[in-house]
């Protein structure tokens, strides 16, 4: 009772985000807090570096897509869906386990990061085989097959990834944003250098093949230098096992959320072909741009609100829900504007080739409400344990969104495809509510 009173007088964050008059309060009073401090330093690194990354991808992605044109960016389109499509497998559900294990355990850093990487990296190497010979099987025989092939051997490299965690857990965004800032420069000065010397989409799948590498070195670099030596990390069996039991209905969900997320591109080839993928693969690069902002809000407050369910209940549902209507704003304040102004960006960004993406992108950037809001739900139901229900509702997700895409692309095209995509997107947060130990989620959310 008394924490929640002091809740009450001190304002957090998120009260920061949701109470504008407390705007200038909260500074004077909050401003010299160590945590606040804190967070808010982390959370300044991590807008700093993707608001940077994201307009030097901007500059880059106009040069190259302007040259390549709306057929050979679609190759390269599906062959980074397809090959998507397999992610789950390499990644094993593990991330958000991780992370949540190492603010509960950092103590035990060292047994949890060279168990999570060693399962990572076996998994990375059976997943290019499954998706190599999936894709000899059912990909057209063309240039995605071999785009697919080169793409597909970055999954052993993106398990350096997990270093990431490794900072966040410790609010240390600095480090990883820095290297984030180095790679991104140098891939796109690199992608347009092969573009300006007409090098094509092969040379393009390449230096996505490079990109986990720069990251794993950069990782590497700062892990050492911040946290030690990596010589000290060591596979652990009980810990394995542990992460394995909490993750696997997470892989499930990776699966079914890879799925509704990549599917419609690959289904859009089959049903009508690559210049179409490149044409609605322009909007789908527009609008996930944003999904920066909720994902840095929702992923730097993650520990708060672990934290907050250790305290109080009520404290931990009154910050999911400041959290939640945080979310729903800032994807409203991104997609109106994306919407009235789709034009000007589709032909600022891509071009007037690309034209045909407009209604595409006025559909598809509302989806970032939905996603958004799945993202806030797979990090409650991680805190509560409660991974089995994260399968079930993306589940409901995936087959909403492929049910859709059948019925709606012959009829309207890639408009059809968008419109499914914004309906899956909404389904998991929705779905909550069919469950008894999700639904009081909802009604928490909800309640006066």
């Amino acid at each position: 009772m008394e924490m929640e009173k002091q809740e009450q007088t001190n304002p957090t964050i998120l009260d920061y985000l949701t109470n504008w008059r407390t705007f200038w309060t909260y500074l004077k009073e909050k401003a010299r807090h160590p945590g606040v401090q804190k967070h808010s330093k982390n959370i300044g690194w991590i807008f700093t570096a993707k608001i940077a990354s994201m307009v030097i991808t901007f500059i880059a992605m106009a040069y190259i897509a302007r040259n390549l044109g709306p057929m050979n960016y679609g190759e390269l389109s599906y062959a980074l869906s397809f090959t998507g499509l397999f992610g789950f497998l390499a990644a094993l559900g593990i991330d958000q386990i991780l992370y949540r294990d190492l603010i509960k355990y950092p103590e035990k850093r060292n047994e949890y990061m060279g168990t999570a990487l060693t399962l990572r990296i076996i998994a990375s190497i059976a997943t290019i085989i499954i998706c190599i010979s999936s894709a000899l099987i059912f990909s057209p025989k063309d240039v995605s097959l071999l785009l697919i092939f080169i793409v597909s051997l970055a999954f052993v490299f993106s398990s350096f990834q997990l270093l990431n965690y490794e900072f966040q857990a410790e609010v240390k965004a600095k480090y990883p944003s820095i290297v984030s800032l180095i790679v991104v420069l140098i891939l796109n000065i690199l992608k347009i250098v092969v573009i300006f010397y007409g090098k094509g989409v092969i040379y393009l799948a390449l230096i996505v093949l490079l990109e986990p590498i720069l990251y794993a070195v950069g990782f590497i670099y700062f892990r050492i230098k911040k946290f030690g030596t990596v010589k000290y990390w060591k596979f652990d069996g009980p810990i394995a096992r542990s992460i394995l039991k909490d993750s696997f209905p997470l892989i499930f969900a990776s699966a079914f959320f890879a799925i509704y997320a990549r599917i419609d591109q690959v289904m859009i080839k089959n049903m009508m072909n690559a210049e179409s993928v490149g044409l609605y693969g322009s909007a789908v690069a527009i609008s996930e741009v944003w999904y920066f902002i909720p994902n840095i809000i929702a992923g730097a407050l993650f520990p708060t609100i672990i934290n907050a369910k250790k305290t109080s209940e009520a404290l931990y549902y009154k910050r999911i829900k400041k959290l939640f209507w945080v979310l729903i704003f800032v994807s409203l304040i991104t997609a109106l504007p994306t919407t009235i102004l789709s034009k000007y960006l589709i032909t600022i960004i891509f071009g007037t080739g690309f034209l045909g993406a407009l209604t595409v992108l006025q559909i598809y950037v509302w989806s970032n409400i939905g996603a958004a809001l799945n993202m806030l739900a797979q990090q409650i139901l991680v805190a509560e344990n409660l991974t089995k229900i994260i399968s079930m509702t993306t589940f409901l997700g995936m087959i909403t969104n492929i049910v859709l895409n059948i019925f709606l692309i012959p009829k309207y095209g890639m408009a059809g495809a968008a419109f499914a995509s914004l309906i899956s997107y909404l389904i998991p947060f929705g779905s909550l509510i069919l469950f008894k130990q999700s639904r009081k989620i909802i009604v928490n959310i909800f309640k006066k």
